[in-house]
This record gives structure tokens, sequence and C-alpha cells, in this order.
């Protein structure tokens, strides 16, 4: 599984890596431009590898309209029934409840944290650690979030109906 997070690799670059090791299989395609997805997976050969969008629920759609077969994801983690709602609701082409779907998350973001990305996994252990799930530490370079994005995470959770 190829791991793509810069936009300068191009689809010839994965068409010629595909060829010559037959065993990679599948994409990750973890760039924020949906059209530039597109073309590379049009151009590496859309059919030739499964293409993940790498950057979760809220902007799978984009990615699915254009190819992607699933996204990564570590609400699941947290929220799995509403991840799974989410891939279910793509893969059948049910827009209104991919709407449905992914409003209800983007709106818990108007109460949950805005930190950058390279947070995400102190988020997740976060949210796990107020459900009982483990423990909030994180290994470096992750950091245990500040109290107020805590707080923060706690909120979103109460809006899942989680806590």
């Amino acid at each position: 599984m190829l791991y793509i997070r810069d936009q300068r690799i191009r689809g010839d670059h994965v068409r010629t890596l595909g060829e010559a090791c037959p065993n990679v299989v599948g994409v990750k395609y973890a760039v924020r431009d949906p059209a530039r997805f597109g073309a590379v997976a049009r151009d590496a050969g859309a059919e030739r590898f499964t293409w993940l969008a790498g950057l979760a629920e809220l902007s799978a759609p984009g990615y699915f309209a254009l190819g992607a077969t699933g996204f990564t994801s570590g609400l699941v983690n947290v929220a799995p029934k509403l991840s799974l709602e989410m891939l279910d609701a793509l893969r059948a082409g049910d827009q209104p409840t991919v709407m449905k779907v992914w409003e209800h998350i983007d709106r818990s973001r108007s109460c949950g944290p805005r930190t950058p990305s390279a947070d995400n996994v102190s988020v997740v252990k976060e949210a796990l650690a107020r459900l009982g799930l483990c423990r909030r530490d994180v290994r470096p370079p992750s950091r245990l979030l500040p109290a107020t994005v805590a707080a923060e995470v706690e909120a979103v959770l109460h809006v899942w109906g989680l806590l």
C-alpha cells in the first residue's frame, strides 16, 4: 500500500511503480485536493489499485466521487457507527445520508478541538480515555492536549451521545 502525502507525486509515478512492483495493490491518498486525486488515479490506472481517501470522513465524499472506495479514520475508534454509516452511504451512493452524516461530524467541530492535524492521535486518545477505554498518554511527537482542548473533546462526545 502506497501512502501519498506529497502533491508532487504524479499518476505516471504510481503507474511505473505498480508495473515494477505488482504486489503494490493500493494507494492511501492524503493530499488535500480531490481534483488532483482524480487526475493521479486516472493517470496511474484507476482500476489497477484500490484507492483510499487518506484524510478521513469529512473529505471522503469528494474523493469517492473520483474513485476512492474507502477512507482512513481516527473517528472509527471512538464512534464506529458514525464512521461506518458514512462508509455505507458512500458505497451505496446515498447522497442524502452522506450529507446527513457529514453535517453531523462537521457540526461537532464547532464545539470540538480546532487543533492542527498533528494532534489527531492525541484527540483520539483523549476521546477514548474520556470513554474509559484507554489511558490518554501518547508517544512523541504527539503530545497531551491542553485542558481546554480536552474539554472540547468531551463536549463532542456529548453531542454524539457517547457520554
